[in-house]
């Protein structure tokens, strides 16, 4: 089951209103470790901060279940309720020109928030594959973008098959390195078929 099917979600997220620890464990898995890699590496803060922010969010979650509205998806919900954790975080620590730097940077409306998120990872997936050598990336963007298959590619570049593997592994273990402190979000955000 994926928390990305709407319909899966909502029976989940009725389910846990309705007090089923089980669908709230299932948010907290699935979640948790996206929204520390955001915290941590999107609004910068420490990892003890981050850790503790994130799990009040989800306390705060399952503590007002019963009376929580939610117009987006569970997934929006947390990402802005972390975002502004973090803002509410930074304003108390008197950290003020930190939080305006975050909020000139991340003014944005809940609606608008995954395209934001998203922006950031594509950003970063960019700049990771142009750190792969020229060959590899060309077979890579041929299979990803393209949706070319191994021997589509060997013939169109005149290489083996089994050169294309190659290029292949060696493409998607550069990638999974370069931005393995990002895989998290990239999974929530659907960009992890790119990895597979």
């Amino acid at each position: 089951m994926g928390a990305n099917n709407p319909t899966q979600e909502l029976f989940l997220f009725e389910e846990m209103k309705r007090g089923k620890e089980y669908a709230f464990d299932f948010f907290f898995n699935y979640y948790y470790s996206g929204l520390c890699v955001y915290a941590q590496k999107v609004i910068l803060l420490r990892e003890e901060e981050v850790k503790n922010l994130v799990q009040d969010v989800f306390l705060k979650f399952w503590h007002d279940r019963e009376k929580l509205t939610i117009h987006t998806s569970v997934r929006s919900y947390l990402f802005v309720s972390v975002k502004n954790r973090c803002f509410d975080f930074i304003r108390k620590s008197n950290k003020e020109q930190k939080f305006q730097e975050l909020t000139d940077k991340d003014d944005i409306e809940d609606n608008t928030f995954d395209s934001y998120v998203l922006s950031e990872l594509e950003a970063l997936f960019n700049e990771s594959l142009k750190k792969l050598p020229e060959r590899c990336r060309e077979i890579f963007e041929l299979s990803r973008f393209q949706g070319l298959k191994n021997g589509e590619i060997a013939a169109k570049l005149n290489l083996s098959e089994k050169t294309v593997e190659n290029q292949m592994t060696k493409a998607l273990r550069i990638l999974r390195t370069e931005l393995r402190d990002y895989l998290p979000l990239f999974l929530l955000f659907e960009y992890f078929h790119f990895f597979r």
